[in-house]
């Protein structure tokens, strides 16, 4: 598997800007949280770092940019496979499965968008709601993703185990993430009036945020780089 693309095309630039971008929004944020003693370093969940400002801002802003930047790519990705698809004369199921995920990934956008802009802390039901609904369809779309590279010809087959690996490695942790929540953090998003985001002890979901942040990195940064291989040679117009 390739790990750095020197001479880089115009997607594959547009693709390293939206995970550079989603990248610093976050551990940006991060940073200015923890100086400013908003959080202590172990370990804020990721939609806290929205709770207080100036981070509240910048994460905000970033990961927006960064959903807005990824629906051309995943129309780059939708057309690239589909000619390979059709070139190597996999069975039409892999094209409407292609553009299943091309779907999907905009339904995931649409929503990471919203997610970012309601803020966890002012509303925990539609934020928890939309985080939900992108965290699972982007590890949906990783997985079908697999299926449909696996019908073209010559894909890597290195390519095609790493991003196993990650998105395994993201259900694992969304599994985990779930298990080690605890307790008063489920009833407190069933409660409108609960003032839990703003008054707990990190230290209490440490563990369920140190996944969620593993998730974000592996299954979804990280298996975003890798479509490096696939946007090579394709220009944005």
């Amino acid at each position: 598997m390739k790990l750095i693309y020197r001479n880089q095309s115009g997607a594959q630039k547009l693709l390293n800007y939206m995970l550079l971008i989603a990248f610093l929004a976050m551990v940006v944020a991060y940073i200015i949280a923890v100086m400013n003693k908003n959080h202590v370093a172990w370990l804020p969940f990721i939609s806290e770092l929205d709770q207080y400002e100036p981070e509240g801002q910048i994460w905000t802003l970033g990961l927006t940019v960064a959903g807005i930047i990824s629906i051309p790519i995943w129309m780059k990705l939708y057309g690239k496979w589909d000619r390979e698809l059709r070139a190597s004369n996999a069975d039409r199921k892999w094209l409407k499965a292609n553009l299943l995920v091309f779907v999907m990934a905009q339904i995931a956008t649409v929503s990471l968008i919203w997610c970012v802009n309601l803020p966890f802390n002012e509303y925990p039901i539609p934020h928890g709601v939309t985080a939900a609904v992108y965290f699972w369809l982007i590890l949906s779309v990783g997985t079908i993703t697999i299926l449909i590279v696996r019908n073209i010809e010559g894909y890597p087959k290195d390519l095609i185990r790493v991003r196993l690996g990650m998105n395994v490695a993201g259900y694992a942790c969304m599994i985990l993430m779930g298990a080690f929540a605890p307790g008063e953090m489920i009833e407190a998003l069933n409660d409108p009036d609960s003032d839990w985001a703003n008054n707990h002890d990190h230290a209490v979901h440490g563990m369920a945020a140190l996944f969620e942040w593993l998730m974000v990195f592996i299954a979804h940064m990280g298996y975003f780089y890798t479509f490096n291989y696939d946007l090579e040679g394709e220009t944005v117009q």
